[in-house]
C-alpha cells in the first residue's frame, strides 16, 4: 500500500505542475510579470495533497519567519518531501539545486524562470553564484538551499558543505536555519513508500550578517549545522543519554 501511495504521490505533483503550475506561473510571471510569486500555486496545491495523503505539518517558531522576503532558508534534507513542505509552512521559494535537473526539458524552463540557481559540478561555474543569490534576495524572492549536498538515507545530518555560507558572509545576507523532522518517514528516499503521519518544521532564529560578521565561514556553518540538528529527535535523545550519564557519574 505504501508502495502505491508514494506512486499516487509523485504522479499527483507531476500532473499538478503541467495542469495547474505552468498556466498559473505563466499567468503569474509573463502577463502580471511577478515570476517571484509564480510558485504561490503550491501553497494550496500542497495543501491539498497533504490532506490526502495524510500528511500533517506542525510548525514551530512562525514568529522567527521575516516580514520580509529577502532571506535564505538553509535546512536539513532527507527527502524529496522536503522542497514540498517549506511553501505552505514558511514561504513561496526558489532553490539552489543540482545544475543536472536543467537538462530536464521543460523542467528546466521552469527552474529558471521561478527563480532557481543552479549548482555546478566544476566550482569555476559557481564562482558568481554569491552575487547571483544577493541579486535575486534584492529582487524579494526567497531562497532555500540543503548544505548536506544529497538526502541522507537514515535522517541523520550529513556534514554541510561551505558554499552558502560563505556566500552569506561574502555578500551580507541573512540566513533562516530549518529544521525538518520525519520527512523521511513520510516520503521515503530509499524505497517506494509514502506513509501517513506528521512532519515537524522547527524554525530557527533568523541569523543576519550582523550576529555572523565576527566569525567564519566554518564556524558559521558548523553553529548552524548543530542547530539545525539539535531539534532532530536522534540528536536530543544523545544529548538526554549523555547528561542522564554525567547525573549518574556526579
Amino acid at each position: 500500500m505504501a508502495f502505491f501511495r508514494s506512486l499516487f504521490y509523485y504522479v499527483f505533483v507531476g500532473t499538478g505542475m503541467c495542469i495547474l503550475g505552468l498556466p498559473f506561473m505563466f499567468f503569474k510571471g509573463k502577463i502580471l510579470g511577478r515570476w517571484q510569486e509564480s510558485t504561490q500555486i503550491c501553497i494550496p496545491f500542497f495543501k491539498v495533497l497533504f490532506k490526502i495523503t495524510g500528511i500533517k505539518l506542525e510548525v514551530e517558531g512562525k514568529e522567527n519567519i521575516p516580514d520580509h522576503k529577502q532571506f535564505v532558508i538553509v535546512a536539513n534534507h532527507q527527502s524529496f518531501l522536503d522542497i514540498n513542505v517549506i511553501w505552505p509552512s514558511i514561504a513561496i521559494t526558489a532553490f539552489i539545486a543540482k545544475a543536472d535537473l536543467w537538462k530536464v526539458p521543460v523542467f528546466s524552463w521552469v527552474l529558471n524562470h521561478i527563480g532557481c540557481i543552479p549548482v555546478n559540478k566544476n566550482p569555476r561555474k559557481n564562482l558568481n553564484m554569491g552575487s547571483v543569490v544577493k541579486d535575486r534576495l534584492q529582487h524579494d524572492y526567497t531562497i532555500s538551499v540543503f548544505p548536506e549536498g544529497h538526502r541522507s538515507d537514515d535522517g541523520r545530518m550529513l556534514p554541510f558543505q561551505n558554499g552558502i555560507f560563505r556566500m552569506a558572509k561574502e555578500n551580507e545576507f541573512p540566513l533562516l536555519p530549518v529544521t525538518l523532522v520525519d520527512t523521511g518517514k513520510r516520503l521515503s528516499k530509499t524505497k517506494w513508500a509514502q506513509t501517513p503521519g506528521t512532519v515537524k518544521i522547527i524554525i530557527h532564529p533568523l541569523q543576519t550578517p550582523e550576529t555572523f560578521v565576527n566569525k567564519t565561514a566554518n564556524q558559521l556553518r558548523d553553529e548552524i549545522h548543530d542547530m539545525i540538528e539539535s531539534a532532530l529527535p536522534y540528536k536530543q535523545q544523545e544529548i538526554a543519554s549523555a547528561a542522564d550519564n554525567g547525573t549518574k557519574e556526579a
